[in-house]
């Protein structure tokens, strides 16, 4: 055995073992508050529980949608029926069905097309956002040309269950999705002249109860604080790569680290989630809502996995994180598959649910496919936004097809050896693998990019100032962070630079439950934003806008008022950060 931890943590990491867990979780169909996938909870929870691990398990309600049965058939001019799904939060049609005209709004603006009253047949997977657009435009049904396999998915921008502010921006409109030969047939038959299609849909959408399974080992230096590292249960059919695979990384890190738990400085909290496909990420909502304390004073890291293993997942360059994560994400990468992990910035996605309360994130997943000339590949890597060259998670993915033989014995062990070696970092280093120069860094050019693109309009100098003022603190605060690991990576090192280490990891948590919130939030600490993408500053951002507007005007005045009160918010979280910072020297000693 290797006397280096972290390669004998790797060389541990058993590929059968793997491929076991995997096979254990995906032996039922796993919908979100289900008896199958109660039985799924109990497999993991005797699993985690024959390891020693101290296991709690929660049920709480939550607004789930199940789809059920859907059913098109044209009316004008009659032909077969189409085959079609429909999709979490659709709204159900009567018994009879919905019969409308058909306008086919591919490739155009759903905000002006003629759809009010009628059925907008678009391209693209069931997208929340575009359900979203084509309701406010009138529509009363979406049929959406999938690519030639029929993806399930949930169409609601709330996320997790919905609050009184929230109820009314529920879906009201009927969603079902057909395959790409059916969308053909359907849009040449709209461009020739009149279509009328009768459209049935059938969802069951109600409050159920649903579980949580956490497991803990304790850390011996740090024993209350922990790497949070989750993943959700609930599955699109038997979804054996999502998130079965997934879940198996979680258990086979937690096996090789209850051999290790006394070497861990910091504890490891696995969060096995309900609700996350077809409640909009209910279960982890649910927990940020009801352990915001804990995890406020506690998470070091949430670390989210999804989707590992995949046959033909080579591509690993593209997984997402924080910016004051990411030089963690791409050591262990590279370390384990000699790949560069771009600087991607984390998606409003995957159990994000802990952003409000300040913890650094890594990862929704970190492999996925290469990119491929196909309609199937272009709409899954549209998924995420914004410039991609993978392929996404395999055309299996959320579909019948997602069974055992998609998943890869050598890549899921490898997906794994990254997960496991992250985990094991964060748990023992003696100073937190946080950069928050990267942060400083990302805040400088967002804040630069909304002040040109506002202009004279407003004025940003006093976020500019602050974000100036963090990047020098943080500077210091990393050189004193990497001469501190350097030393203590070697011994124990003495009572005095023990003590300046815990000061430090102190003053980086402080300093991200400050500036995560106004980097990645409009809502603050206390609620979650829409499940839709969301920029950096996003509560700034408004700024460009106020350009556009005349002076004086009701609107103008209204805009400035709401982004005056913003500019302090953002100005006041970055001088708190550094604030933080400049108090711990006074009081930091490395010894």
């Amino acid at each position: 055995m290797p006397k280096d931890p972290e390669q004998a943590i790797r060389q541990a990491v058993s590929a059968t073992k793997l491929m076991e867990y995997t096979r254990g979780v995906s032996r039922w169909v796993r919908m979100s508050g289900s008896e199958d996938e109660a039985q799924a909870f109990d497999y993991l929870e005797a699993t985690l529980r024959g390891f020693g691990l101290e296991v709690r398990r929660e049920r709480h309600d939550a607004l789930i949608s199940w789809p059920k049965s859907a059913s098109l058939e044209v009316v004008d001019p009659a032909r077969a029926p189409v085959a079609c799904i429909t999709h979490s939060f659709s709204a159900s049609t009567p018994p009879g069905g919905l019969e409308a005209e058909v306008v086919d709004v591919a490739g155009g603006d759903i905000a002006q097309a003629p759809v009010r009253g009628k059925i907008a047949l678009v391209d693209g997977l069931a997208m929340p956002v575009t359900a979203h657009a084509a309701e406010a435009a009138g529509a009363v049904a979406a049929i959406f040309v999938n690519p030639p396999e029929l993806h399930e998915m949930i169409i609601s921008t709330v996320w997790g269950s919905p609050t009184p502010e929230t109820l009314g921006v529920l879906p009201r409109i009927v969603a079902v999705s057909v395959r790409e030969s059916d969308g053909v047939a359907l849009r040449a038959r709209a461009r020739e002249g009149t279509l009328r299609v009768r459209v049935h849909a059938e969802v069951d959408t109600r409050w159920r109860p649903t579980p949580i399974l956490t497991a803990d080992l304790a850390g011996v230096d740090e024993p209350d604080r922990y790497v949070l590292f989750s993943g959700h249960v609930d599955s699109w059919h038997y979804g054996a790569m999502d998130n079965g695979s997934a879940n198996a990384v979680m258990v086979e890190t937690a096996r090789l680290l209850s051999k290790r738990r006394r070497r861990l400085r910091r504890g490891l909290r696995l969060a096995f989630w309900s609700g996350h496909s077809h409640g909009r990420y209910s279960g982890s909502t649910w927990y940020a809502d009801h352990h915001w304390r804990d995890l406020h004073r506690n998470a070091v890291l949430h670390l989210n996995v999804d989707s590992s293993g995949a046959k033909g997942a080579t591509v690993l360059s593209e997984g997402e994180t924080m910016a004051e994560t990411w030089a963690s994400a791409a050591r262990a990468i590279n370390d384990v598959t000699g790949q560069a992990l771009e600087r991607r910035r984390i998606g409003r996605m995957g159990d994000q649910s802990f952003w409000g309360i300040g913890v650094p994130s890594m990862f929704g997943g970190v492999s996925v496919q290469p990119p491929a000339e196909s309609a199937t590949s272009d709409a899954l890597a549209a998924l995420h936004g914004g410039p991609r060259k993978s392929g996404g998670l395999g055309w299996w993915w959320h579909t019948t097809e997602d069974t055992i033989d998609k998943i890869d014995r050598a890549n899921l062990r490898r997906d794994a050896e990254i997960y496991a070696l992250v985990v094991w970092r964060w748990c023992t280093a003696p100073v937190l693998p946080l950069d928050y120069r990267a942060t400083a860094g990302e805040l400088r050019e967002t804040l630069r990019r909304i002040q040109d693109a506002a202009g004279d309009a407003f004025n940003l100098d006093a976020c500019l100032d602050a974000v100036t003022r963090l990047a020098g603190v943080a500077d210091r605060l990393q050189a004193a962070a990497d001469r501190l690991a350097a030393a203590l990576g070697r011994s124990r090192g003495t009572r005095k630079q023990r003590a300046a280490a815990s000061l430090i990891n102190d003053t980086m948590m402080r300093a991200g439950r400050a500036l995560i919130p106004i980097n990645y939030t409009s809502t603050g600490p206390f609620d979650h934003d829409r499940a839709v993408p969301i920029p950096p500053v996003p509560s700034l951002q408004p700024a460009a806008r106020l350009r556009t507007l005349e002076r004086g005007t009701h609107e103008y005045h209204t805009l400035e008022t709401r982004l005056v009160r913003d500019r302090n918010k953002v100005a006041h979280a970055i001088e708190s950060a550094a604030d933080t910072i400049e108090h711990a020297f006074k009081h930091l000693d490395v010894g």
